[in-house]
């Protein structure tokens, strides 16, 4: 099941990600806190992926980012004179994307920015949500589709270091990953039913700023760097799998805003 969520707003941070997460757990708190504390109390992996887009004729301009009390930075933010943001949400379970609907009924904005936290040029960002709406799935019933990134595809290593689509490694940690995943309870209960083949068509690597509080008081940076494979690519597969892919994301960090993927053919 997908849903796109329209968003009124004036500007935008490119270090939008964790917002968009903090905007998942406001909304979970409101309809179904009970579940919201399942996904977020523990680290287990989300059963959904995101992908923000922005309107055609945002505006690039450099300004200074305060990500907290810590860190401020200057970096890129759009501004918006016209249009929506567009929030788009792939999910396995119903139960995620029916107490998202309602806790977003209720919500009507979000505060995007706090007193001390997420400040564009010292001024706060309040998202408005003005529409959310369903959205057709492709059913997948063969087990060979072609898809196309919405968002990179995050792999990484048992070391936490990035995989790249061109890395003879790839498709073994692409494996690996996903069977780990699958096995999850609240995905599937068990893991592949047969290896994936992957096999890029038009694929590239993207390199995605991103920044979580952890991260923060880990390393004593305010931004990371995540290295990407975006593009068009040719996954094999037991349709079953295949067909959760499609619906949670590949890869790392899908919870993050990471791996969301359309059908193509």
């Amino acid at each position: 099941m997908r849903i796109r969520i329209l968003i009124k707003t004036n500007k935008i941070p490119i270090l939008y990600r964790h917002r968009v997460v903090s905007l998942f757990k406001e909304a979970l708190k409101k309809s179904d806190k009970d579940y919201k504390d399942f996904l977020y109390n523990g680290k287990i992996t989300k059963p959904f992926s995101f992908n923000l887009v922005l309107p055609p004729n945002r505006k690039p301009i450099k300004a200074k980012i305060q990500i907290d009390e810590k860190f401020t930075i200057e970096d890129t933010v759009f501004k918006i004179e016209e249009g929506y943001l567009s929030l788009f949400i792939s999910a396995l379970d119903y139960r995620f994307l029916i107490s998202l609907f309602n806790g977003l009924k209720r919500l009507h904005t979000f505060d995007f920015s706090s007193d001390k936290e997420m400040l564009v040029n010292g001024e706060k960002i309040v998202l408005e949500i003005k529409k959310v709406s369903p959205l057709n799935e492709r059913p997948i019933k063969t087990n060979t589709i072609i898809f196309k990134t919405n968002s990179p595809i995050i792999i990484e290593d048992e070391n936490d270091n990035p995989v790249l689509f061109s890395d003879e490694k790839f498709e073994y940690h692409i494996n690996e990953i996903t069977d780990r995943i699958l096995k999850s309870p609240h995905i599937k209960g068990k893991g592949l039913e047969e290896p994936l083949k992957f096999e890029p068509i038009k694929m590239n690597k993207q390199v995605v700023k991103h920044t979580l509080k952890a991260f923060r008081e880990k390393t004593g940076k305010p931004v990371m760097y995540l290295s990407g494979n975006s593009g068009i690519f040719k996954l094999s597969g037991n349709p079953k799998d295949l067909e959760i892919l499609y619906k949670i994301g590949i890869g790392n960090r899908t919870g993050q805003g990471f791996g969301m993927v359309e059908v193509l053919g």
